[in-house]
């Protein structure tokens, strides 16, 4: 699903993500190919008719497994499991919203029951247990890329915030009144901000890495400007005194510069 030579996001009908018109900002051409630059434009029409072909391709594989699987299991049913990353969809892969909707609506014409991984352990499809060793998806699929010795400085900072943002937040809840605190949800949200993977991913890879470096400066500076405002405020933020209007100042100007997750309440932590 994510091999951008044999997988279907490959397919030559597809929009081409990394093709775009720099004038216009629109992705105006298909894959065509992956071993050439040149392009040829974009046909929707032929690209949803891929998405289609390959929907049923998915289907037929999905289907052939769970036989094999049955036969294995000497009759009893099993289960194939698909997991994506949700960028896939809409973003990377544009048509695969669609290549989605067609196997969600072929699946059960092909006799395959869909179903989520709760109700699948409660039909008994799984038996025993499997411990993984620990990994991830990048390089080496070990942690290298986001604990190598290229990002050791990183590591530390980002492990001293969390111990901090946790410490912070955890004491002024303590004295609190039980209501949301602007103060305590834009510090949580300024840590997402500096504890963000791709910073790290970067400098390893080398991918603008002093970039992401600057980044992973500016947002633990940040952090750590309103965390120590916060301490100084004490523990009464409604009240009128200057350091706290300092404080709710400060975490007002943060949110403007970078105020994702609105819905991020610091006392779920």
């Amino acid at each position: 699903m994510w091999s951008p030579k044999k997988g279907y996001p490959g397919g030559p009908w597809y929009r081409d993500f990394y093709a775009i018109d720099t004038d216009s900002g629109f992705r105006r051409w298909r894959v065509t190919n992956t071993h050439s630059p040149d392009k040829a434009p974009y046909e929707p029409e032929r690209a949803n008719d891929a998405a289609l072909a390959d929907a049923r391709d998915f289907v037929a594989h999905v289907r052939d497994h769970l036989l094999t699987i049955r036969e294995q299991r000497d009759g009893r049913p099993g289960i194939a499991i698909a997991a994506y990353d949700t960028e896939l969809f809409g973003h990377w892969w544009h048509e695969g919203p669609t290549w989605l909707g067609h196997v969600l609506r072929l699946l059960p014409q092909a006799g395959v029951e869909v179903s989520t991984l709760n109700a699948a352990l409660e039909a008994g499809a799984v038996e025993g247990r499997v411990d993984l060793e620990s990994g991830s998806w990048g390089s080496g699929k070990d942690w290298r890329v986001w604990n190598g010795d290229s990002v050791r400085d990183l590591v530390d900072d980002n492990n001293a915030l969390q111990s901090r943002v946790v410490d912070v937040v955890d004491k002024q809840l303590a004295h609190g009144d039980g209501f949301r605190d602007p103060l305590l949800d834009q510090l949580v949200r300024t840590g997402l901000l500096a504890l963000s993977s791709d910073w790290a991913f970067m400098v390893t890879k080398d991918t603008a890495a002093q970039y992401a470096r600057h980044r992973h400066r500016d947002h633990h500076a940040a952090f750590t400007r309103l965390a120590d405002l916060i301490e100084s405020a004490g523990f009464s933020p409604r009240d009128s005194s200057s350091r706290t209007t300092i404080a709710l100042n400060e975490a007002a100007s943060q949110r403007h510069s970078d105020g994702p997750f609105a819905h991020l309440d610091a006392r779920l932590l």
